[in-house]
């Protein structure tokens, strides 16, 4: 995403805006094997009570024009992107209210020229700011002549002092309109969380903006439209203008990664995004300033290729490992999460740091082994779901029928 200005109009906000083949490699839906299952996941929606309080965001008949629906991006403790694509846009806007519809304004949204689908398609981005932490906003889209969607909502992220949980789902290696995809898919709606992080790989074969539309975006715009989603690119994604796609369609937080990593606090948690298909020893550097900057009591880092895996496709990335495990384990992160390898797999504390492989979001499935460091592990499609309260950090595996299959449970350090 390129940042520019946009407008606020009329309101009490600060604001400033900012196809491909079907390749459906088939995965193992259901575990065969059980780990550690003495923490049960809470199950309940992660949208219903945003959409209780301001509605579903359904487009009106004026929305035809949206093509993409909107999505949530670089939403802070006092700010929110929201992106969408639509055909001609004049006028194109967010208009913002309360729950209980007070009205906060409308910020007029940036248009950005990058190759979509249909040459009259554009790329709108409305960014607001001015908002207070753990707090739900309303928001509908329109035009300034009629509107394009009813009302649906968002929750800003807690501030740093917050005591209340920070729940997010991880999953990589999904985006191919497999079936195995859209009933995981189905399944992210039984656990609640308050944001989405993805682990790379997000759109098969090539990472096109076709690619991005069908497998993306198409899938998970139920979710997107609530929660934020903040995702690391993967080696795929790369298969097209080095990842250009993925950088123009997601607006990330900035910083000398210039969207390719980065990180951001949400409550309690410091995350740190690396991009493993550029340089490792760049980053290295980047995340071991970026920690030593945080006073977050939670570390968690994620990115694509893993640094410990018995996958029998790829297995460790031994160069990563060298260079970024020094890192890792001076800042004593706490939970590291890695895709690539299409299975599941976690190790025992490795000089304290637990990693995590979670690279079976739809894409298929591959045998996992058992190496000397693993824990547990299982050939099977699913996403984790993670809570970190104030001592602990409890980490959810969910198969793609819906059943819990391991868990694990990482006290403070």
């Amino acid at each position: 995403m390129n940042r520019t200005l946009s407008t606020l109009i009329g309101g009490m906000l600060g604001v400033t805006a900012c196809g491909g083949g079907s390749n459906n490699e088939r995965g193992h839906l259901a575990a065969t094997k059980f780990g550690d299952l003495t923490h049960p996941v809470e199950r309940g929606s992660p949208i219903d009570a945003i959409r209780a309080q301001c509605g579903s965001g359904a487009l009106t008949e004026a929305g035809d024009v949206v093509h993409r629906r909107p999505y949530l991006q670089e939403v802070t403790t006092t700010s929110a992107t929201i992106g969408w694509v639509t055909v001609d846009p004049a006028g194109e806007r967010a208009i913002l209210t309360t729950p209980d519809g007070s009205p906060l304004g409308e910020v007029l949204a940036v248009v950005e020229e990058y190759p979509q689908r249909l040459a009259n398609e554009k790329q709108v981005w409305a960014r607001i700011t001015g908002l207070q932490p753990d707090t739900v906003y309303c928001y509908a889209l329109g035009n300034g002549v009629a509107p394009l969607s009813e009302p649906t909502g968002f929750r800003t992220a807690p501030s740093a002092t917050s005591t209340l949980p920070v729940r997010f789902i991880a999953f990589g290696d999904s985006g191919n309109g497999s079936l195995e995809q859209h009933e995981l898919q189905e399944q992210m709606f039984t656990v609640p969380y308050d944001l989405m992080v993805h682990l790379g790989d997000l759109a098969y074969r090539s990472g096109t903006i076709g690619q991005f539309e069908d497998y993306v975006f198409a899938v998970y715009a139920e979710l997107f439209r609530n929660l934020p989603f903040f995702p690391a690119s993967g080696n795929h994604e790369y298969e097209t203008a080095q990842g250009g796609v993925f950088r123009d369609v997601f607006a990330l937080p900035p910083g000398e990664g210039n969207e390719r990593w980065y990180s951001y606090d949400w409550g309690r948690v410091h995350f740190a995004v690396l991009d493993t298909e550029q340089d490792y020893a760049t980053q290295a550097a980047w995340l071991d300033r970026d920690l030593e900057l945080s006073t977050a009591p939670w570390s968690i880092v994620y990115f694509h290729r893993p640094p410990y895996s018995s996958g029998s496709q790829h297995g460790s990335d031994l160069p990563l490992r060298e260079v970024l495990a020094p890192v890792l384990e001076k800042h004593r992160v706490q939970l590291v999460l890695a895709g690539h390898d299409h299975h599941y797999e976690r190790t025992v504390p490795v000089n304290g740091t637990v990693y995590v492989v979670s690279g079976g979001g739809g894409r298929g499935t591959r045998p996992v082994g058992q190496s000397d460091f693993t824990a547990f592990s299982e050939q099977v499609i699913h996403f984790v779901q993670v809570e970190v309260g104030v001592e602990e950090l409890v980490l959810h595996a969910i198969d793609g029928t819906g059943v819990e299959f391991d868990s694990l449970v990482v006290p403070r350090t």
